[in-house]
């Protein structure tokens, strides 16, 4: 999404868009899609001249189950509030200086990529088979103890008497 930055008013200019982002970004994660992402907000330059992002960026994550691997949809939101002062530097590559334009494509996966899960499961796969011959999932919340440790546990719980 490019924002020539020569057109924007005092003001400041109102984004509300749909957008695609180039799957390249996000080749190297879990996300299988992003579909339906809108952006909406303002754009404008403050009385210093610094540039002033404030968007929302919401869309839906197709994400793989974590215990199926079955694609989710997962819906997220993202609150963008950036601040560029020097706008070469800052944005490097994807500001065109001769277009005086702006691709903010960049700066919005930097925001939208925070939103990622580390893991997502469906309400439908907790009738799933745990155990098997040989393996089980292990629940991370559960408490067992390690049965060569047991009877120290159980010195343990004498000391306390």
């Amino acid at each position: 999404m490019n924002i020539n930055l020569s057109k924007i008013p005092e003001t400041g200019l109102i984004v509300d868009e749909k957008i695609e982002l180039n799957k390249d970004l996000y080749e190297k994660t879990e996300i299988e899609e992003i579909k339906n992402l809108s952006i909406k907000g303002s754009v404008r330059y403050d009385y210093e001249g610094i540039l002033n992002l404030n968007l929302e960026a919401q869309g839906i994550f197709i994400l793989p189950d974590a215990l199926t691997l079955e694609p989710i949809d997962y819906p997220f939101t993202s609150q963008i509030d950036e601040k560029i002062e020097n706008i070469e530097e800052y944005c490097g590559s994807f500001y065109e200086k001769s277009k005086n334009s702006l691709d903010i494509s960049e700066i919005l996966w930097e925001n939208i990529v925070l939103e990622i899960p580390i893991s997502v499961t469906n309400h439908k796969s907790e009738d799933l088979l745990l155990k098997g011959n040989g393996w089980e999932l292990v629940n991370e919340n559960k408490e067992e103890i390690d049965p060569r440790l047991a009877k120290l546990k159980e010195l343990l719980d004498e000391g306390k008497e």
